[in-house]
């Protein structure tokens, strides 16, 4: 590659594979309010999840529509958040097959990886320390340590630590918001699809990868369009 210097990975659907993990925590999340759900709601499974997370980040369990009032949805965000890391910690998901291989790839070719994460600080933490991403990546930050800032100020704040312009780094992402952000500073995004299970929302990257095997292609698709801008 001659201009992308750093890519910015998303966590959740992208390097970890969360998809169980998630439906494990909420059913244990539930049991203490379970008298409070109506006998007649369906309750959510891996798909509804992974819509969840797609439509609102880490803060998805409070837009449940399972008939709970804004105090119950707020107890149940903060007993999820619990048992999530609880069960990272004890070894639940994992990287996506092929996922460590690919960025010690990109290492050795002098491009930095960076983890951005849409997730919380407790949670990313977990995550890293259970599967050792701080030797994958060269740092590792997480949109809740930006407040209202978000993602737009994580990826401002990445590129600044990375010393490096937007026209030489692209972002990798499952989510419109991310994405969102990303243009809001400049970047290229690649819509990757290879842990998700609907696709659609990925048009709103610049490129999209749907197999990890596709992703280097998009990248060097991302440094020809990056040289035209340098």
């Amino acid at each position: 590659m001659q201009h992308i210097r750093l890519l910015i990975f998303d966590l959740d659907y992208l390097v970890f594979d969360c998809a169980l993990l998630k439906v494990q925590a909420l059913r244990q999340s539930l049991i203490s309010l379970a008298d409070a759900i109506p006998q007649n709601v369906r309750l959510p499974d891996a798909g509804d999840a992974e819509e969840g997370f797609r439509d609102h980040g880490f803060r998805w369990t409070r837009h449940l529509e399972i008939g709970l009032g804004e105090e119950s949805l707020e107890h149940l965000q903060r007993v999820y958040d619990l048992n999530e890391s609880r069960l990272v910690e004890a070894g639940a998901g994992g990287l996506f097959p092929g996922i460590q291989e690919f960025i010690a790839d990109c290492r050795k070719i002098s491009v930095s990886v960076v983890l951005g994460a849409e997730a919380s600080r407790d949670y990313l933490v977990s995550v890293a320390d259970r599967h050792q991403l701080e030797s994958l990546f060269d740092l590792a930050l997480g949109t809740e340590e930006f407040g209202a800032g978000g993602a737009d100020e994580m990826l401002e704040e990445i590129m600044h630590h990375a010393e490096v312009n937007p026209s030489e780094t692209v972002v990798l992402g499952t989510r419109k918001q991310f994405f969102q952000a990303a243009h809001n500073v400049d970047l290229l995004t690649i819509g990757c699809g290879w842990g998700v299970r609907q696709h659609q929302g990925l048009t709103d990257a610049d490129l999209q990868s749907l197999t990890l095997s596709q992703l280097y292609p998009a990248i060097q698709k991302a440094d020809h369009l990056a040289s035209q801008y340098s």
